[in-house]
This record gives structure tokens, C-alpha cells and sequence, in this order.
């Protein structure tokens, strides 16, 4: 019978320590220890010694530096339209305040081509349509002026909290590339007349996402989010705006993904920058907090196993909601396909609805407070995000490190590493890199929502999604329709069982369908006569080690006589490689491999193109 336990006792780390790398037979603590996008460890285990939380470092939730959030109660749950048709448009924002939603976030493009093609003050009467503007305060996304200025003669000088007409210059830079933001002047002086005739509203927006859309780090999207506002500070500094009259005219709008308290801290550390931001420009501290839209991210979104998207859309808006963030926008599940369908958009909504109501978080103010780890964590964001955000101010500021493709640069090495790992399966998606369902059905969108994928211009910041180069190469395979290997056997099943399950996974990320018996064959002649039968261009041998040693090489020669155009093998080689390639065997595939690069390959040896 074991000891009991004194609870009284103080816990030694070093035992607990030494029990852990026990546990890891050999390997090193290290190899607990993760990273974020940023290159900031991410350990196993906090403590007191790491955030001081007991003085609470946090300060006040409701105070500055506001690192705890700034709202009072459950955020605005602001859902976006984006339909071509503003009659459209209106249907589903009518249909969504009916199911609860609260605030209009409208997506306006005249061509119609990313967003309600409003072109007029009729265009935008159609959109708003018996829509109670104070009690739906509306949004705008739109580049120009000239949406903002329609809004404006509709709302008559009568705007609610929560207004955002979101003018947004520097963002329209980043999106659309160019020559630049020419209209930073008139920015300020509307600016200027919102804040004298509807003071309720926020005329700009400090616009975050296309760094994150574009594959950027956090700490990437805080500098970038710093800069766009010191860029605005100055411009209404100039035109004649206090500091305590320009802070209350900007909102932040950011993006934000599935790993929930990366995001919360993502969300607490941008407050904290900035209110040191507005305190060194001599804000008073009541005007120090960062209003902040949240929107779940296009970038974590798969167009296969769709369905998986409410979970990643579930847990980003989880992240935003614990990060405090004073608005949310949860995306359809379906937006990588096309149009949301009234259930998508019924989804997307009720999402917040359970989080506000169910998981009571409406109604607790930083629940992640506290936590060691989270702290800890805003903290080092905020760190490197203010390093990088002086970065920018140094050659001259956001504007200037857009035009000099500084900016572009630096994240796109932050996306090309992020991709090497997904390629590799050090982080996986799931339904697409992992545990992919074949022949799936795709859900229903809607198809009179035709809006086209515009081409990004060379200076822009070019919106990706993580899963679009596997998404690709199965849609080949897919399309071929003869994308199928033959599984040589070797052993029984507990001996080959494990490898050939991961090389059927493995094979299904890229479509390609897998063949011949799941059990064991009898004879290597019976192995042949199998593959023979299945008329198979390419074969792989799946085994333990112990009966590849015995069967590989001769299993690898009889394929190849057989007619197998290509042979893989499940597993590493080792020392053994020089034997079997020279037997027969043409790629070994096996856990760390850049997954893309081997499924191409497989491809051509299938002939998919």
C-alpha cells in the first residue's frame, strides 16, 4: 500500500521534474516545451515566480491599462453580409436579427464583387430595409469614403454605440496594394464631423487582419495593428484633434484563430500596447482602451470535412470572447466554398448564443486572468510586438514598410515556416492533413451568391488558407479518378496493422484511394497474384521492421516484375535504404516527411496531373 498523501507538503519540482523525463524515457524536458508563430516557448508548466499575479499585475478589469477588457457585459454579437444583391443582403440581416443577432457588420463593394454591390443612397436603403438602425448599430467594410458618407446622410445625425463607419485607408493599402493611401486628409476630417455630429460612433478603423489573413505571427499582427494607429493618431493630431478627442475614433478590427489562449493573450496584449501607446502621447486614462472587433479567421477555414469548421469557428470565437473582445464576428462554416445557406448563417450565429448563454461568458469579466500562463504570455506578445512595432516606426511606419515590401517580407517568412510545419504535419488540420474523409459530400451554399476571388495585386498582402495546397492536390487525385495504391502487406496484422493505417491516411490527404485486402496475405505468391488482380500502377509494402528485414527486399523485386511502376515502403529506412532502393523500392514515407512534396510525388507516379 502506498504512502498518503500530506497535502501540507510542498511540492519539489526537481522530483516532479525527474518523474516527467522518467516518463519520457530519455527524451528531454525540452521536448515539451512548444512555440508560438513568434518563437516564444510555450513550457509545460507555470508558476507563481513567472507572472506575479498575487500583486495583480493585471490591474483592474474595466481600468487602465485595460489588459482585462473595457467592456461592461456580453459583446455585440455584429454578423457580416456580403451578398452581391443588396435585396439579398437584407433578407439575411433580417432573418438574423429575428434569430438574435445584434449589430450589422456590412461588407460593400460597387462592382459586387467582394461585397453588397451599393453604388447608392437607394442601394443602401434596399440593404437596411426595416432594419431599426438604433437598435442594429451597423458597420461598414468598404474602401472609400463614399459608403461612409451614404450611412452618414442615413443615420441624420442620430447614431447609437456601436456605429462604425470604419474609414480605413492604411487597411484598403494592405488589401489592395497600389500606390498608396491617398486619402488620409479627408480620413481626418470625416473623422473631424462624426466626432462633432454623431460623437456615439467611431469614424476609423485600425484594421489587423490582413496580416493574420496573410499567414502573419501575432506579435506581427499587434505591431502592424500599433502602427496603423500612431499613423492615425498623427494624421488627427494634425488636423486639429487632441489626443483624448482622436482616441475615441478608432476601433480595432483583428482576426483570430483556433488556438484559444494564444488568441486571448493576442487580444489582452494589443490593449496593453496600446494604452502604453495612448499614455505616452498623453491620453488621459479613461481614453487609454483599445475597442476591439474580433472576427474568426478565413485563413483556418477548409473547403473538405467543411463541418470541421464549426469547431475551429467555435473555439476562435472562444479565444475572442475570454480575450475580451468588445465585438464578434463568427464567419460561416461554408465561406470557404461560397455563400452561406440560412442554416450556415443560423450556425454562425447561434455559435455566439452559446457562448454568451450556455458557457455564461457574458457574464465574467477575463475569466483567463490570472492564469500564469496567460499572463505570462500577453506579456511576451506584448514584448515583441512593441520591438517589431518600433521596427516599422524606425524606417518611417506602416505606410513606409508597405511601400518598401519590408512588411510583406517579414511575414511571409513568418507564412512559409507555418506552412513548412503544416507540410510536415507538425501542426495538422483536421479532415484535411489528418484524418481525411474520402467521397464526402460537400455542404450546400448558396448559389446565387456569386462573388469572385479577385487577383491581389504584387504589393498587397495576399490572403491564403493553410489547407488550400493539400485541398489542391486531392482535388487532382480526385478529379483523375484512377488515384489508387495497392497496400502490400507484409507479416500479420498487429505487425503491419499500424503502418498501414498511418500510409491510409497518409495516402487519403492527397485522394488517393487505397487497395487489396486490409488483412494479411498468406504467401508473398499470394501477395502478387493480389496485386496482379487489382491492376495497380503503384504498390507499398506496410510491415514491421522486423519483417521488412526478412521480405522487403524480395517482396520490392517481385513487385516490379509484376509490373508495379513504382514501390513505396512504409517506414524510415535507415541503414537498409541503398538495399531496398536498390530491390525496387522508389520513396519511403513516414512520420516527419514533408507530406506535400511526397504526395506529388506519389501523383506522378500515378499519372495524376
Amino acid at each position: 500500500m502506498s504512502e498518503p498523501l500530506h497535502l501540507g507538503e510542498p511540492a519539489d519540482e526537481a522530483a516532479w521534474r525527474a518523474l516527467v523525463e522518467q516518463g519520457l524515457k530519455g527524451a528531454k524536458w525540452e521536448r515539451l516545451v512548444g512555440k508560438t508563430s513568434d518563437g516564444i516557448a510555450l513550457e509545460p508548466l507555470y508558476r507563481e515566480t513567472d507572472v506575479a499575479t498575487a500583486r495583480d499585475a493585471s490591474g483592474f478589469p474595466g481600468a487602465a491599462p485595460f489588459v482585462r477588457g473595457a467592456r461592461q457585459g456580453a459583446w455585440l454579437i455584429r454578423q457580416a453580409y456580403a451578398h452581391p444583391d443588396p435585396e439579398k443582403a437584407n433578407s439575411a440581416i433580417l432573418a438574423d436579427l429575428a434569430g438574435g443577432v445584434t449589430a450589422i457588420e456590412l461588407v460593400i463593394d460597387p462592382s459586387g464583387e467582394r461585397g453588397v454591390a451599393i453604388r447608392n443612397a437607394r442601394d443602401l436603403d434596399l440593404a437596411l430595409a426595416d432594419v431599426i438602425l438604433e437598435a442594429a448599430p451597423v458597420s461598414l467594410d468598404a474602401v472609400g469614403l463614399q459608403a461612409a458618407e451614404l450611412l452618414e446622410a442615413k443615420l441624420r445625425g442620430v447614431a447609437v454605440a456601436g456605429t462604425a463607419f470604419n474609414v480605413d485607408p492604411i487597411g484598403a493599402f494592405m488589401r489592395e496594394g497600389g500606390d498608396g493611401p491617398s486619402d488620409l486628409a479627408n480620413a481626418a476630417k470625416f473623422a473631424a464631423r462624426i466626432s462633432k455630429q454623431l460623437p456615439a460612433a467611431t469614424a476609423l478603423r485600425v484594421d489587423a487582419r490582413p496580416v493574420h489573413e496573410a499567414g502573419g505571427a501575432e506579435a506581427q499582427e499587434i505591431a502592424a495593428a500599433l502602427s496603423s494607429g500612431i499613423a492615425y493618431l498623427r494624421v488627427l493630431s494634425g488636423a486639429g484633434h487632441s489626443i483624448d478627442e482622436a482616441a475615441p475614433a478608432l476601433a480595432f478590427a483583428i482576426s483570430v484563430g483556433p488556438d484559444v489562449l494564444i488568441e486571448t493573450a493576442k487580444l489582452r496584449a494589443l490593449r496593453l500596447c496600446w494604452a502604453c501607446v495612448l499614455e505616452a502621447s498623453g491620453a488621459s486614462p479613461a481614453k487609454r482602451a483599445a475597442r476591439i472587433h474580433a472576427f474568426t479567421g478565413a485563413r483556418m477555414l477548409t473547403r473538405h470535412d467543411a463541418q470541421t469548421n464549426i469547431l475551429r469557428i467555435t473555439t476562435a470565437a472562444f479565444g475572442a470572447a475570454i480575450g475580451g473582445a468588445d465585438v464578434i464576428t463568427t464567419s460561416n462554416f461554408t465561406d470557404a466554398l461560397g455563400g452561406p445557406t440560412p442554416f450556415a448563417r443560423r450556425v454562425a450565429r447561434n455559435t455566439q448564443h452559446v457562448l454568451i448563454e450556455e458557457c455564461r461568458l457574458g457574464h465574467v469579466a477575463d475569466p483567463a486572468g490570472g492564469s500564469w500562463f496567460v499572463e505570462k504570455l500577453t506579456r511576451e506578445l506584448a514584448d515583441k510586438a512593441w520591438a517589431l512595432m518600433q521596427q516599422i516606426e524606425a524606417q518611417g511606419g506602416i505606410v513606409a514598410t508597405l511601400h518598401s515590401g519590408w512588411l510583406q517580407k517579414t511575414i511571409a517568412e513568418a507564412c512559409s515556416a507555418r506552412q513548412r510545419a503544416i507540410a510536415t504535419r507538425r501542426e495538422t488540420i483536421t479532415g484535411v492533413t489528418d484524418f481525411p474523409l474520402l467521397g464526402a459530400t460537400a455542404p450546400e451554399v448558396d448559389a446565387s451568391d456569386r462573388r469572385g476571388a479577385a487577383s491581389t495585386p504584387a504589393s498587397a498582402l495576399p490572403a491564403i488558407r493553410w489547407a488550400e495546397p493539400f485541398e489542391a492536390l486531392r482535388d487532382r487525385a480526385e478529379t483523375s479518378g484512377a488515384a489508387a495504391v495497392f497496400f502490400a502487406n507484409l507479416g500479420t496484422l498487429p505487425e503491419f496493422g499500424p503502418r498501414a493505417q498511418f500510409s491510409r491516411n497518409f495516402l487519403a490527404v492527397g485522394g488517393i484511394a487505397s487497395l487489396g485486402p486490409e488483412d494479411a496475405h498468406a504467401t508473398t505468391d499470394a501477395l502478387i497474384d493480389a496485386f496482379g488482380a487489382a491492376k495497380a500502377k503503384v504498390a507499398l509494402l506496410a510491415g514491421a521492421d522486423a519483417s521488412y528485414a526478412d521480405q522487403a527486399e524480395n517482396a520490392a523485386q517481385r513487385l516490379k516484375a509484376a509490373g508495379a511502376h513504382w514501390v513505396a515502403l512504409a517506414g524510415k529506412p535507415g541503414e537498409s535504404e541503398a538495399k531496398w532502393r536498390a530491390a525496387g523500392v522508389d520513396q519511403f514515407i513516414y512520420v516527419g516527411v514533408d507530406v506535400l512534396r511526397e504526395l506529388e510525388t506519389l501523383h506522378a507516379a500515378l499519372g495524376v496531373v
